[in-house]
């Protein structure tokens, strides 16, 4: 008995040594988190392990709520990303001072499992650090982006496209989901203008890397759990291995598609995109050679990838939003169509046209501020040890900027949630003014999109080719097409609604 009874008190004892240790852990492991958390500036109230996940997990539009954030903890706060700090910029002011006065403290990219299933390996302008490397990238890319993206070749690809398409469609009202178009539409360019395939069966691959976008924003319209949180791969592992499987089968069809397009590539020729950026490589390498090692084909692929990725991704969504706009208010509609039948009718829309169209590019520039498709851009991240707004930002700190909030700004923007592209326009001479404030649709600084320019053009052509060729309405009563419900709370997606086209007779 007495045996037993010194097991039990011994026993006992373990168990409180055991008990005593868990929670002087448990304790140093809280002051420890904490400690750091006093090292950032001050944000919502965090919690050890999630951070401000639980508050975030609520939150339906993330933008929005950065927004409301900013009028309590001021211009520059901290989120805490599990255990993971994420410093956020929130006025013009302090993105102008980091992404340009400091540019070169803050131009580093913060690294994400999204960025290396992107690049299989590879590396490419959108997810690689601020080096050598990236600069040599993005030389060549900006180089071809500016020899193609006002091209004779690119207005013709445009209005070909579109007219495949509008001529695709039966005679007499058609109620299509308002996304499809221009996403069809979209891929189609990318098919004949980077990879040179045609109109035809031979856009099968395009066809597969349409529908891996389609199930991609589906499945993950956030981007990947794991990048919020390590732990959440876990629990939605199942999900992150189909997200996986897309990136190789997306890697596997480019990687084909650019083969062929380089195949076809001689010294002067220029017949697509891939083309234009073969010629950039040569030159970049004949004014320094060394660069030939960062010139390999899989970041040039991955290259191709970035720039018309994030023109597409942008110009779809920025596309859908104005029609939705177009279908509730028919004025608008109406007003573009007048414009684009009294400066060129019906002849094929060119780069020079920008300047007879100035309502039309208002339209596109108002709809670019109202609904930036990436509202926080692609997260930075600090090279040293610096500060922004007179607040000390630690080494390797992840960087979010509020693209929404500074395009919805009442200091910038006279009402800014209303649509109104009359705000581009000189109230004289009716021209587009250069004296408005800056767009952040597309970044600052170093790490501004290099698609950009891209996007503009084809927005443009697209745009003013289909009200050539059809008419948009909705499909009920105007009213009820909903302009402030998005299909994600990261990006700005609107919900899915449908329209109704018609082809002009």
């Amino acid at each position: 008995m007495s045996i037993l009874l010194e097991w039990l008190v011994s026993s006992l004892w373990d168990w409180r040594l055991i008990t005593t240790a868990l929670v002087f852990a448990v304790s140093y492991l809280v002051v420890r988190f904490y400690h750091r958390v006093s090292k950032y500036p001050k944000g919502p109230f965090p919690l050890p392990v999630v951070g401000n996940l639980l508050t975030l997990n609520k939150v339906k539009s993330l933008p929005c709520k950065l927004d409301e954030w900013s009028k309590v903890y001021g211009d520059v706060f901290t989120l805490w990303m599990s255990h993971k700090p994420m410093v956020v910029l929130n006025s013009y002011a302090v993105i102008r001072e980091a992404f340009l006065d400091r540019r070169h403290e803050f131009a580093g990219r913060f690294p994400t499992k999204m960025g290396a299933l992107q690049t299989q390996g590879n590396h490419d302008i959108f997810f690689e650090d601020y080096n050598p490397r990236w600069k040599v990238l993005r030389k060549v890319a900006l180089l071809a982006v500016r020899k193609y993206a006002v091209s004779d070749a690119l207005e013709k690809l445009c209005t070909d496209v579109v007219d495949s398409y509008v001529d695709s469609l039966e005679e007499g009202p058609q109620i299509v989901d308002s996304r499809k178009p221009f996403i069809r539409i979209l891929y189609n360019l990318i098919g004949v203008s980077v990879y040179g395939t045609r109109l035809d069966e031979e856009s099968k691959e395009i066809r597969h890397l349409e529908r891996i976008d389609h199930e991609f924003y589906e499945l993950a319209p956030n981007g990947l759990p794991s990048d919020v949180a390590p732990w959440l791969g876990l629990l939605y592992r199942g999900r992150e291995k189909k997200i996986e499987a897309m990136f190789r089968d997306s890697w596997e069809i480019v990687d084909r598609l650019y083969t062929k397009a380089e195949a076809s590539y001689a010294p002067g020729k220029t017949e697509n995109f891939t083309h234009a950026m073969l010629a950039a490589r040569e030159e970049a390498i004949r004014e320094e050679k060394g660069d030939a090692e960062y010139l390999t084909k899989g970041n040039m692929v991955q290259v191709i990838l970035n720039i018309f990725g994030a023109a597409t991704d942008t110009s779809a969504g920025e596309l859908q939003w104005l029609f939705l706009r177009m279908a509730k208010e028919p004025r608008i509609k109406e007003r573009i169509q007048k414009e684009i039948d009294d400066s060129i009718g019906s002849t094929p829309p060119t780069y020079g046209d920008r300047e007879k169209l100035p309502f039309t590019v208002a339209c596109l520039l108002e709809t670019l501020r109202l609904y930036p498709i990436a509202p926080l851009g692609i997260p930075h991240n600090t090279s040293t040890n610096t500060k922004v707004g007179n607040l000390d930002i630690p080494k390797d700190t992840g960087i979010m900027y509020n693209i929404y909030g500074i395009n919805h700004d009442p200091k910038l923007w006279d009402e800014p949630e209303e649509f109104r592209p009359e705000r581009f326009l000189d109230p004289t001479s009716r021209k587009l003014r250069q004296d408005v404030s800056p767009l952040l649709t597309f970044g600052m600084g170093p790490r501004t999109c290099p698609g950009e320019k891209l996007a503009h053009v084809d927005m443009f052509y697209i745009l003013v080719r289909l009200l050539q060729r059809l008419n948009c309405t909705a499909p009920g009563n105007p009213s009820n097409v909903n302009l402030r419900s998005y299909d994600a709370s990261l990006f700005l997606i609107p919900t899915q609604q449908n329209i109704v086209l018609t082809k002009k007779s």
